[in-house]
């Protein structure tokens, strides 16, 4: 029987690595360490937390928070706790009442399987010169386009895509959406599955998947693997997912 939380922590972890992010083991945590950059989010993170209860959750963050002043980091912004002991209501009240807030983290999963895919539609994976054009202007329409922090993000991305390989679907040469895959073991792991705004309502992001799910089969993967929230939990299974794991993450308010 496969451990789903196994396949999840495993392939978040190979998600920061991908970023040029390293493991560091602690008794109690999992730290990504990116010596890199000194913001936190997907480069410095922890994860993998075992805690106790809410006391010991707060000797937790203070460890992880003393890592980030040692190593010269941002304080960390986000905490990947492994099998809360209390339910989420009530982390989610106590919480609140210290700073933070709660955010599930929900895996899905998919069997691989060929399908009926309508023509003219094609997943094209694109030259870097080609991905490295189309990023520059999609960063710069997001609003946060810096010419030094771009400078700095070129080649984590450029390891990036390496693994988690982009793939976008195009209809001729219409740009429909896109989403990054990465073949780990028996399972292909996605990572940001969006469809352009004028395109989105259109069954576009379904199409998406069934094309990502074939091209999984394709390639001897068994599985596609994906995180998402509670909000798009009935998008994912209309496209046949199923939640398979989930975890908290809690994200320091300041």
């Amino acid at each position: 029987m496969i451990n789903w939380d196994e396949y999840a922590l495993n392939s978040e972890i190979e998600f920061s690595k991908a970023l040029l992010s390293q493991p560091v083991e602690y008794p109690d945590f999992i730290h990504m360490y990116n010596p890199f950059v000194p913001w936190g989010g997907d480069f410095n993170r922890a994860l993998n937390i075992k805690v106790t209860g809410l006391d010991y959750f707060e000797h937790i963050v203070s460890q992880i928070k003393r890592v980030h002043q040692e190593k010269g980091l941002d304080k960390p912004d986000r905490f990947d706790i492994r099998k809360p002991v209390l339910d989420e209501m009530q982390w989610t009240d106590s919480l609140l009442k210290k700073g933070f807030t709660m955010q599930a983290a929900i895996f899905f999963n998919s069997p691989t399987k060929m399908l009926e895919l309508p023509s003219g539609y094609t997943l094209y994976a694109p030259s870097e010169t080609e991905y490295f054009d189309w990023y520059a202007k999609l960063t710069e329409t997001r609003g946060y386009f810096d010419d030094n922090w771009y400078k700095l993000l070129l080649p984590l991305q450029a390891n990036f895509i390496q693994v988690f390989k982009p793939n976008w679907l195009l209809k001729d040469k219409d740009l429909i959406g896109w989403v990054y895959s990465a073949y780990l073991g028996n399972y292909c792991r996605l990572f940001e599955v969006e469809v352009v705004s004028h395109f989105q309502g259109m069954g576009m992001g379904r199409l998406l998947l069934q094309e990502i799910i074939c091209e999984g089969y394709r390639q001897g993967a068994e599985y596609i693997l994906l995180q998402s929230n509670a909000y798009l939990k009935p998008f994912y299974e209309k496209c046949g997912f199923k939640e398979c794991s989930r975890n908290s993450i809690i994200r320091l308010i300041e």
